[in-house]
């Protein structure tokens, strides 16, 4: 009993932890006007349970239409064969998966909250860290049962690189909404769709890179190496560019002065 509870400590503590911290500090990132926990925590559920929900469904569903004897992926094309690996990486990871994904996600960001443009990014790194406190979590249960190595190796590269990666494609959608509510209100139209499709790319991009060791057969572990660092350095450098983006939103404005 006492295992089964360790266990169960370690799994959640390795899931959400990573992400509650990235979300610490996301929101002290801007100095004025920080958004309240209780608005954070509800979008960093939302992305851990609703926007997770959605992409289960549509992904399975994207599966099933792909894949069914009907399917004209069912005879291969290209140079691909039936239910080859390599094109099913292509198609569900580095194309279906950021689409929906993303998609689902920015359905978490909250309109009402959105007071300064900053705001955006802040909850749209909210929903996307729930989200991958989620997807950590399903990892992590798999990569346990293959053993404790896989287990550890999981968490830490989960934590350094995708956690990352959910965050910062996340801001940009939501800072998409932002503007695209900011504008409006000045008699403009601005859409938030091409801010979505930014954080569909460097989704896929990660993907992409991620994905490397199965989608080159000349030498699978190097190049499952330099993906991985590849995916390394486009999370942490879109991260960075999202914190220093919102301090430069920040410093816009005055913050006013705290009522004695």
């Amino acid at each position: 009993m006492a295992g089964e509870l360790l266990l169960l400590v370690s799994l959640v503590v390795a899931a959400f932890v990573p992400p509650i911290i990235y979300m610490v500090v996301v929101r002290n990132t801007e100095t004025c006007q920080r958004e309240p926990w209780s608005a954070l925590l509800i979008a960093f559920a939302y992305g851990g349970t609703v926007a997770v929900i959605i992409s289960i469904i549509l992904e399975s569903l994207a599966d099933v239409i792909l894949y069914n004897d009907f399917s004209p992926l069912a005879t291969g094309f290209w140079n691909f064969e039936p239910y080859d690996p390599a094109l099913e990486t292509v198609l569900m990871a580095v194309i279906i998966a950021p689409i929906v994904e993303e998609m689902a996600k920015s359905t978490g960001v909250p309109r009402r909250r959105l007071l300064e443009l900053e705001d955006g990014l802040v909850y749209g790194a909210a929903v996307g860290l729930g989200f991958a406190a989620t997807e950590n979590l399903l990892y992590l249960v798999n990569a346990l049962l293959v053993g404790l190595d896989a287990f550890i190796l999981t968490a830490v590269l989960r934590a350094v690189t995708s956690t990352v990666l959910h965050a910062s494609a996340t801001a940009i959608a939501g800072y998409g909404i932002a503007l695209a509510i900011f504008m409006s209100v000045r008699g403009r139209h601005v859409s938030w769709l091409p801010y979505l499709g930014v954080a569909i790319l460097l989704h896929a991009l990660f993907n992409l890179f991620a994905s490397l060791g199965e989608l080159v057969p000349l030498d699978p572990v190097l190049f499952a190496l330099i993906g991985l660092v590849l995916a390394f350095i486009l999370a942490a450098g879109s991260f960075v560019f999202i914190r220093k983006r919102i301090q430069e939103l920040d410093r816009r404005i005055s913050c006013p002065e705290p009522s004695r």
